[in-house]
């Protein structure tokens, strides 16, 4: 048996189709983890281990996700087998600045060169890059975590106040486990709110949600697995 990675192909190819398009000098940043919070009774030490991470074009990127099902028991965290119950893979829906990332990667290799640091590891110093170094910045994040058990009713409430704060238009719900993911496409902002929305949005609070404005991050994918046989998907 493999692990599971994609939990939806239909859903998942829905999520590439809804990215944007990629420039030449552009790509997507994935990161499979393992979470000790999926499952903490698998015993996994850290909160987060990361497994695989890569970059890809749209046109590959269902192919390279693929490829990361491999047989059960060949990821490791802290020499444990990783369970299929912590595993959660993650996308920045913002691209990636090859161009950019691989100036910095000549002088942060040129730097440590010339201090005679032997201990270069050029792949994992490339995507540390690439991960850091956005293109465009066609998104930003909210990150919203439910206070009560009623998931639904925290959803209607959010939507509901956030609707005071910006057009509705440019945004897009994401249900992801345990919270909510909305991307305000913010080109699309309406002018009436694109000096007020930003503090607006900041200030929401009440008992059913919490807002974290993560702004440029990673997004766990849609059709992807997260956490025990949920898997992200598309609200309307």
């Amino acid at each position: 048996m493999n692990y599971k990675i994609i939990y939806n192909k239909e859903k998942l190819k829905q999520f590439i189709d809804w990215l944007p398009n990629l420039l030449p000098n552009e790509q997507y940043y994935v990161a499979l983890l393992a979470r000790k919070k999926y499952n903490p009774e698998t015993g996994l030490k850290a909160d987060k281990a990361q497994l695989k991470r890569f970059t890809s074009t749209k046109e590959r990127l269902l192919q390279k996700i693929k490829q990361l099902e491999l047989p059960l028991g060949v990821y490791e965290s802290g020499n444990m087998e990783v369970s299929q119950d912590n595993l959660a893979i993650y996308i920045t829906p913002n691209p990636r600045d090859l161009h950019k990332a691989s100036l910095f990667l000549m002088k942060e290799i040129s730097e440590k060169l010339i201090r005679n640091d032997n201990a270069i590891h050029p792949h994992s110093l490339a995507l540390n890059l690439i991960q850091t170094t956005t293109s465009r910045k066609i998104f930003f994040d909210l990150d919203i975590d439910f206070k009560t058990g009623n998931h639904q009713q925290a959803i209607e409430k959010f939507k509901s106040d956030i609707s005071n704060c910006i057009n509705s238009d440019c945004l897009t719900f994401i249900k992801t486990n345990g919270g909510l993911h909305c991307l305000i496409n913010l080109p699309n902002i309406a002018k009436e709110y694109q000096k007020i929305w930003h503090q607006k949005i900041s200030q929401l609070t009440c008992n059913e949600y919490e807002v974290t404005m993560n702004g440029d991050n990673v997004l766990p994918v849609v059709g992807g697995i997260q956490g025990i046989d949920f898997s992200p998907y598309f609200l309307d």
